[in-house]
């Protein structure tokens, strides 16, 4: 099976690449775009994509069976970008594979798709919804929840980092819908790459959560006790008012957006979704023993 993957050098997509190799049987064609993707393998060839270009014509000499859609904005200062490639860039997308031949599309997501969510995720919903409307064989929509272990540079991942180097932790409290269910990255991969094997027909939404739904004090507890940090407690509307007024002068401590994504609806909880949570790895569980 030929499948092109955009977004191929983000951790997730990179995770779930592994397991698609391991399995065999695969010729990944990989976009690339601003960073290098770190893996070789006889069968994963990397070729130069730019959502905002003429992707038919880019996209002609790579017939594909299934696409996987990583590639998307998810913070940034100006609102108008998520819009631009989460939606605009990913309809394009679509329409160049379909107009080639493919109709086979999986589009990783967010829990976070919803109305009132912050520009990530209402554009995320809103590329979902473009999606949908179009002649697919098979449309397969992942929404994971907050993932960790991928190093990166928001969320859990930054939570951690701060209590690494720091040892401090924001504990966030103060709003009913602060809810998390961290999902460790090896695990998503794994699930996510599961999957996509499967090549159901039709169109097939899965939300992945980790195998707990905490609160944000119960994330910084244990985050704490891991890494010997000091848990800080923040009240939620003081957070809001304090990074409406930081942004108002010119520093974005946190996107725009994000305010808005914490605590806007989500699709599904660890209690709601359907996953095995015997094989999930819990979140610093030891750290309450």
């Amino acid at each position: 099976m030929r499948i092109l993957v955009t977004g191929a050098s983000s951790p997730l997509a990179v995770g779930v690449l592994r397991q698609l190799l391991f399995s065999g049987d695969v010729e990944l064609w990989c976009a690339r775009h601003r960073r290098e993707i770190p893996l070789t393998d006889p069968n994963l060839h990397v070729i130069d994509l730019d959502l905002d270009s003429d992707l038919r014509d880019a996209l002609s000499s790579v017939p594909a069976d299934l696409v996987i859609h990583f590639a998307g904005v998810t913070h940034a200062s100006d609102e108008r970008q998520y819009w631009k490639t989460n939606l605009e860039g990913t309809l394009r997308l679509a329409e160049a594979v379909r107009a080639n031949g493919c109709g086979r599309f999986v589009y990783i997501s967010t829990r976070c798709a919803t109305p009132g969510s912050g520009a990530y995720g209402e554009s995320k919903l809103a590329a979902e919804e473009a999606l949908r409307k179009l002649d697919w064989q098979s449309l397969l929509i992942i929404r994971p929840a907050e993932i960790y272990g991928a190093g990166g540079s928001e969320g859990i991942d930054r939570l951690l980092a701060i209590a690494q180097k720091w040892r401090v932790v924001p504990a966030l409290f103060g709003n009913a819908n602060l809810q998390f269910a961290p999902l460790h990255v090896e695990d998503f991969s794994r699930i996510a790459a599961e999957m996509i094997r499967q090549h159901h027909d039709g169109v097939r939404i899965e939300t992945i959560c980790g195998p707990e739904d905490l609160t944000g004090l119960v994330v910084a507890r244990r985050i704490a006790k891991h890494y010997r940090a000091v848990p800080l407690p923040l009240w939620w509307p003081a957070v809001t008012i304090g990074a409406r007024a930081l942004h108002w002068l010119g520093f974005d401590v946190v996107k725009p957006d994000q305010l808005a994504r914490s605590v806007g609806e989500k699709t599904g909880t660890a209690a709601s979704d359907n996953l095995n949570r015997e094989q999930l790895r819990r979140f610093f569980v030891d750290v309450d023993k």
